[in-house]
């Protein structure tokens, strides 16, 4: 994976995209520097599982009958399959009388700048082309934060992801009023193991600390502005550390030591549900 790519322009080339103002005057509802002070849960509803819990939800109703829901992010959206097959059982778990389409809009080893133009434009995945995203109308979107492929800067790069999500959340409103969005922070890496096992890979412990410590601020970065803009948030970060604040070991693929393992993509699915359940956004 290929988690330190150069910045790159953005040009909007989907017809049917209405381009917000401009980069330079779309600014979230609280700045960057003011949201680094502090991590407020002020009017941000989130869901967190722990290990080993199983949530107990009632069925429910929703307001449709059927549901398209869109995923946005890098390898970790990529890898909960095509179908985000557990994400789909556990909604159906909720809302068994409702019919669901997910579309898996990751790409491994691309950040959150790519991300911005699957919103906006066509774009070829492994050979099959798909329409921009917001050509397929969702009801709900879930953004998650490409922290494990961020900027190959540093300086000004934790301001520029919180600006380039700021760009996909005005480009969706501007474009899909209608539409609901959820944030999700995904699990935790862990520095001790970081990379082990991935083909290509062969990082000194210093690099590992280093990266984590890098994927950590991008995840907390997330979540801040989640807050900051009042966005539902699926937490699935601080679910998966542990008291050292490293990310637990049964969530992590013991192949990769990057990726999910079942269980660490079970956690997602269900902190992403009980996100759309505890804020009610298909009721």
């Amino acid at each position: 994976m290929n988690i330190f790519l150069l910045f790159a322009p953005v040009i909007f080339a989907a017809e049917s995209f209405v381009s917000p103002m401009s980069y330079a005057a779309i600014k979230p509802v609280l700045s960057f520097a003011d949201l680094m002070k502090t991590v407020s849960g002020t009017g941000t509803f989130s869901a967190t599982i722990v290990a080993g819990q199983t949530a107990v939800v009632d069925t429910r109703r929703t307001k449709k009958s059927a549901y398209t829901i869109a995923f946005l992010g890098d390898s970790m959206i990529d890898t909960l399959g095509s179908d985000l097959r557990l994400v789909h059982d556990e909604l159906v778990r909720v809302y068994p009388q409702a019919a669901f389409t997910l579309l898996n809009y990751g790409v491994g080893g691309e950040n959150i700048v790519s991300g911005l133009e699957r919103v906006t434009r066509d774009t070829v995945y492994l050979g099959s082309r798909r329409p921009a995203l917001i050509s397929t109308h969702p009801d709900l979107i879930v953004i998650e934060s490409f922290a494990y492929n961020p900027f190959s800067f540093d300086i000004g790069a934790l301001e520029q992801h919180w600006l380039s999500l700021s760009y996909i959340i005005d480009a969706l409103r501007v474009n899909l009023p209608d539409t609901k969005i959820v944030l999700a922070a995904t699990i935790a890496p862990n520095s001790m193991v970081f990379g082990d096992g991935a083909p290509g890979l062969a990082f000194s412990l210093q690099d590992k600390l280093e990266r984590t410590h890098t994927i950590k601020r991008y995840l907390e970065n997330t979540i801040r502005f989640a807050q900051s803009e009042h966005l539902p948030l699926a937490d699935a970060f601080h679910s998966s550390v542990d008291s050292d604040g490293e990310g637990k070991l049964a969530f992590i693929n013991p192949g990769d030591h990057i990726h999910y393992s079942d269980a660490g993509r079970q956690l997602f699915a269900r902190t992403v549900v009980d996100t759309i359940v505890v804020n009610t956004l298909l009721e």
